[in-house]
């Protein structure tokens, strides 16, 4: 009962924060700040990375995907190009 309440309140969009985590320098050494508002329609994320390469900033606001209001534009851009270049040939 307690984990059914605690997902009804816990950001739906912590799968972008574990897969940042995944590709970096994963989830130990990554900070994360996730911020619910039911007030803004579209979902941003703003990543902030910093090493020894310098800094790097990158801010992104998805459209929601028209069929699934739920999931972002880009979410299913991406793995539309994953499956591409999992089972597409090279050209």
């Amino acid at each position: 009962m307690q984990w059914a309440h605690t997902r009804r309140l816990f950001p739906k969009n912590a799968n972008v924060t574990a897969a940042v985590s995944l590709a970096g320098v994963g989830f130990s050494k990554t900070l994360v700040r996730l911020i619910a508002d039911p007030s803004i329609a579209r979902n941003q994320h703003l990543l902030r990375a910093v090493g020894g390469f310098g800094e790097m900033e990158i801010r992104l606001t998805n459209e929601p995907l028209p069929d699934n209001p739920k999931t972002s534009w880009l979410a299913a851009l991406s793995i539309e190009q994953a499956i591409r270049r999992e089972f597409v040939p090279a050209l």
